[in-house]
């Protein structure tokens, strides 16, 4: 490897890590390490602080109904896009930088440096280190590329994908390249094809859960493939995330009256396939947050996600569910979000024993042992509105609310009308509406050219 071209992408990555130093703090070392060995690529996708804070599900948390803010808590924020975002406002940034697109292409761009070593030639010893480099950093910007195509881009739609505006695609560590925006289709297809060569290369479980892994591959699969509407893909990738590991959390197991019922050390816990986060935010936070009244409701009795996921405080009910076992809301992927992918594309598909299996395993390892009777639905269209209706309870405060109305506003029977109200003030967002594709930041339209969304 030319060590001229990898110490310009360190240095490249040094500027774009530095969060706001300016260029001349960054002194010369003569001591800096230029990465050269295998270990030094993936040290630079081990960064978990980086790599799997997940900064696209803030403005999908921010917008999605799953919780509400008072009116004075809304007027005293001061993160503007998270202001708007609440609000669903035609300017979200208002002209500032957008943390949600800026951080996931610095996500991106340390993936694209990690695939240089794919110019180091390894030797038998060094072989399955080199796979796991090569296929986390695939995996790495397809995940990144699928967080910014839920915010900034349409809803998959195979009759107008080709047509319709995509992301642009960052496929090389070259900054200087210009940006272009890709279509739907293409940014998809981007997609899969990374999935595809990570799955090869990838173990079947990964050393730490923050490191990507085949099960992890399939599951991300699985979320693409729901989202194109390609039912038969979905479940397949689900079955076969699933084949690799399929162990549930029983909530009857849990202390349900503990500030945090998960595991903080969540290499302990059974059902995270990914480890992801977002950062606490301002406007979610415990001093503000109030679950959806709406939601609350369809908690049962005997349901025991109504103490496991909330407490109350000072009359309000606050989330606590999070698989991160903190404040911080798990953003990854988790064998219950699969399970309920397969069972949503087997009742599609008209397999409805597979899919009152799949949901009558889950609904047994979350209601009270003593209070649960499994469901026998025999009616298709029942059965997948009860398998939607458990999807919305189970996965709370994971940022895929929004990407499940975003997909399901397509079909009339599920279409949901998103309402917000501010004292006198009301806001509204339909279910066609173009504020669910984020405008692209003017700082990025200033130096690319790139097309705006229209909103």
């Amino acid at each position: 490897m030319s060590k001229y071209n990898t110490a310009f992408l360190l240095l490249v990555y040094l500027l774009v890590t530095s969060c706001g130093k300016e260029f001349l703090e960054v002194k010369q070392n003569q001591n800096l390490v230029v990465p050269y060995r295998i270990a030094d690529f993936q040290g630079m996708l081990d960064q978990v602080s980086i790599m799997n804070t997940s900064s696209c599900h803030e403005l999908s948390t921010i917008g999605s109904d799953e919780y509400f803010i008072a009116e004075n808590v809304w007027s005293a924020l001061t993160n503007t896009d998270q202001k708007n975002g609440y609000i669903w406002a035609a300017d979200i940034f208002e002209r500032g930088r957008s943390d949600d697109w800026e951080r996931a292409y610095n996500r991106m761009l340390i993936a694209n440096m990690a695939l240089e070593v794919e110019k180091i030639k390894p030797n038998a010893n060094e072989q399955d280190a080199w796979n796991n480099v090569v296929g986390s950093a695939l995996f790495f910007r397809a995940l990144n590329h699928f967080q910014l195509a839920q915010l900034f881009c349409k809803p998959y739609n195979a009759e107008s994908a080709s047509a319709d505006l995509g992301i642009p695609l960052r496929l090389e560590a070259d900054v200087t390249i210009k940006s272009t925006r890709a279509s739907v289709f293409e940014t998809y297809a981007q997609m899969i094809l990374d999935l595809e060569r990570a799955r090869d290369l990838l173990p079947d479980k990964p050393l730490l859960k923050y490191r990507p892994s085949k099960a992890a591959v399939f599951a991300l699969l699985s979320k693409v493939y729901l989202q194109m509407d390609e039912y038969e893909k979905a479940e397949l990738n689900a079955s076969k995330c699933l084949a690799i590991d399929d162990e549930l959390i029983d909530f009857n197991t849990l202390d349900i009256d503990a500030r945090y019922p998960m595991t903080q050390n969540y290499e302990e816990n059974p059902e995270i396939v990914f480890m992801c986060n977002i950062n606490n935010l301002a406007i979610t936070n415990t001093s503000r947050f109030n679950v959806d009244t709406l939601l609350w409701a369809m908690y049962e009795e005997d349901d025991l996600r109504k103490q496991v996921y909330f407490f109350e405080t000072g009359g309000r009910r606050v989330f606590k569910g999070s698989y991160r076992g903190s404040a911080a809301f798990f953003t990854g992927m988790a064998l219950d979000e699969v399970l309920l992918n397969r069972a949503e594309c087997s009742v599609r598909l008209g397999n409805l024993n597979m899919a009152l299996n799949d949901l009558n395993r889950l609904l047994s390892h979350r209601y009270k042992k003593e209070g649960f009777s499994p469901l026998d639905i025999g009616d298709s269209d029942l059965l997948l509105r009860r398998i939607l209706h458990e999807r919305r309870k189970e996965l709370l405060m994971r940022g895929t609310r929004w990407e499940d109305l975003r997909r399901l506003n397509r079909d009339e029977r599920f279409a949901t009308i998103l309402e917000r109200k501010l004292g006198d003030r009301y806001y509204e967002l339909k279910p066609t509406a173009q504020r669910y594709v984020l405008p692209i930041p003017d700082n990025e339209i200033d130096l690319s050219g790139i097309e705006q969304n229209p909103r």
